[in-house]
């Protein structure tokens, strides 16, 4: 079942801090959403207990549902079982085309479409040698997100808690971010990286232990450091060994992170949402172990 949670994105909900941990299935992955300037800025932390992935939809509500529905997790055909379908409008008359059987609704529109048009735009991206690097690499991330949760080990019952970054901290990151906007800069991808649409959205990075921006360096690191590694150990109650810290990362208008699981040994992940400027409100939704 797919847990959701609802983020108000206002000024004041920028300092909920999102913890996941991965039981024996999680997958959570970002889809695109909408905003007019930046989407959203995470700080994100990794240790080596716990995993996070993240998706993020448009506003509708929509039953429970799994996998393979707002983004292919599993495989790369999403559902086309639509509602609009006269077997789901009125099914007493109109028995299920075989083609749908078992089939999930989806409630999200064309996805496939979607999905296919992100993927030719990798390909479109690099020259005609590098084509098949695009699929290589989708065809790989599919193939960890069903094969690296079975590995895992549950550290928790959901695999997630949401609680409010500390005011001291938070108000760092804040103020970071406000005295060095616009000084962040283009993130480079690996060629042939189907984690996002970078071809068509940059994302863009601000590092914290950047000691030429106003407030970086390895005090600032430091703080976020303790603080996520001590929230994580009283959550998990096991002992992390701190592994990355990326600093702050801007999502734009139109980004797509694909559903993944991280790369071993990062198994555990901690963001803060430090700031955003959208038209709509941005969910989060996770897939839990429930």
């Amino acid at each position: 079942l797919l847990v959701r949670m609802r983020t108000r994105l206002r000024s004041n909900t920028g300092s909920y801090f999102l913890l996941i941990v991965k039981l024996s299935f999680i997958s959570i992955t970002m889809t695109r959403a909408t905003s007019t300037k930046y989407l959203i800025i995470f700080v994100l932390y990794h240790f080596t207990l716990i995993e996070l992935c993240f998706k993020v939809f448009s506003e509708t509500e929509v039953p429970s549902y799994g996998a393979d529905i707002s983004w292919p997790i599993h495989s790369s055909n999403v559902s086309t079982n639509y509602p609009w379908l006269p077997h789901n409008v009125d099914p007493t008359n109109n028995p299920v085309p075989s083609d749908y059987e078992g089939m999930p609704v989806q409630h999200f529109g064309d996805i496939q479409s979607k999905f296919e048009r992100y993927i030719q735009g990798c390909r479109d991206y690099y020259d005609e040698e590098s084509d098949d690097l695009c699929d290589t690499n989708e065809e790989g991330r599919l193939q960890m997100n069903l094969e690296q949760p079975r590995s895992m080990v549950n550290f928790t019952d959901v695999g997630y808690k949401k609680i409010r970054a500390p005011d001291n901290v938070f108000k760092i990151l804040k103020d970071f971010w406000e005295k060095n906007q616009g000084k962040e800069y283009e993130e480079n991808w690996f060629e042939g990286n189907v984690g996002a649409n970078y071809w068509e959205v940059p994302t863009y990075m601000l590092s914290v232990e950047n000691e030429e921006l106003e407030g970086g360096g390895q005090e600032l690191k430091d703080t976020v450091w303790n603080l996520a590694e001590k929230l994580i150990r009283e959550w998990t109650d096991m002992n992390l060994s701190s592994t990355s810290l990326y600093g702050i990362r801007i999502y734009k208008e139109g980004s797509i992170l694909s559903s993944h699981v991280d790369r071993l040994p990062l198994i555990s992940s901690a963001i803060i949402n430090v700031a955003q400027d959208v038209d709509e409100d941005w969910p989060i939704e996770v897939i839990g172990h429930d």
